[in-house]
């Protein structure tokens, strides 16, 4: 038997990177998932990888659908209810950098990316919150290292989005002791650089395209993490699995940096030319 072997859990944004890597970890461990997605190909190549890694369709539900849309999040939580009868976990995995294409003004970005990064997320979480009272079970926020520290300096859209999940933290932070009331855990894991489809999802704009696809971006990135590389999307999983465990029952309210020790870096003297 597997370690979730029974249970139910839903993970938003899970057709690529670090989303589909913890649906597979999930459902390796014996899981019913919810693979949920807003790209068709990406949706049927993750199906497809569950079913490579021998999940069988009946511990599958796809739901494809944009997290702007209320009644997306309402359509993942009812359909799951109606599919597996319970929710064990939330994994609020689904992200955004920037609002898709080249012109969107400064507040239409910041009012795309807030409502997809901050308010989908509260809606889930407010959705799922009596299935998951019964149940006992928890939820999982993926935040970022930018809610934290400082972001790069690659353009404004990043500012935006180190504010969301700012915000997310805050709301991890403040809202686990009223959940915790009710059974419920909940925690975030703040990635630092992974390799994952998500600094192209965005598209359309030519100068975010320009710094994000540009050879000095991985350079930057590089230089400012101690572990010399980019994170694997499979390298968070124990991560995941552990949160959710039952086992970490005295886990709540926390934020757990995986980030290569980007977060800590700073310019040691060898590194100054004075």
């Amino acid at each position: 038997m597997g370690r979730f072997t029974d249970k139910v859990v839903i993970v938003t944004g899970s057709s690529a990177g670090i989303g589909k890597a913890a649906l597979i970890g999930f459902a390796k461990e014996g899981a019913s998932v919810v693979l949920h997605g807003t790209n068709s190909e990406r949706l049927a190549e993750a199906e497809k990888s569950l079913h490579e890694a021998g999940i069988p369709e009946s511990r599958i539900l796809k739901i494809k659908g944009e997290l702007t849309n209320d009644a997306v999040h309402d359509q993942i939580i009812n359909e799951t209810m109606t599919r597996f009868g319970k929710i064990d976990v939330l994994v609020n995995n689904a992200g955004v950098f920037k609002k898709p294409g080249n012109s969107n003004t400064a507040i239409e970005n910041f009012d795309y990316v807030f409502n997809v990064n901050v308010r989908a997320i509260f809606r889930l979480v407010e959705l799922a919150t009596p299935h998951l009272e019964k149940t006992k079970g928890n939820i999982i926020n993926v935040s970022s290292i930018v809610g934290i520290s400082k972001n790069q300096e690659f353009g404004p859209e990043a500012l935006v989005y180190a504010m969301t999940k700012s915000a997310l933290d805050r709301y991890t932070q403040n809202v686990n002791q009223s959940l915790m009331k009710k059974g419920i855990r909940i925690n975030n894991i703040n990635p630092g650089p992974f390799q994952s489809n998500f600094g192209r999802r965005g598209g359309g704009d030519a100068k975010n395209d320009e710094v994000l696809l540009s050879e000095d971006f991985p350079k930057v990135i590089l230089k400012s993490t101690p572990a010399g590389r980019f994170g694997q999307p499979e390298e968070l999983v124990p991560a995941f699995l552990l949160l959710a465990d039952e086992k970490s029952s005295f886990i709540t309210g926390a934020l757990w940096v995986l980030d290569g020790g980007m977060s800590t870096w700073a310019p040691e003297t060898t590194d100054l030319k004075l």
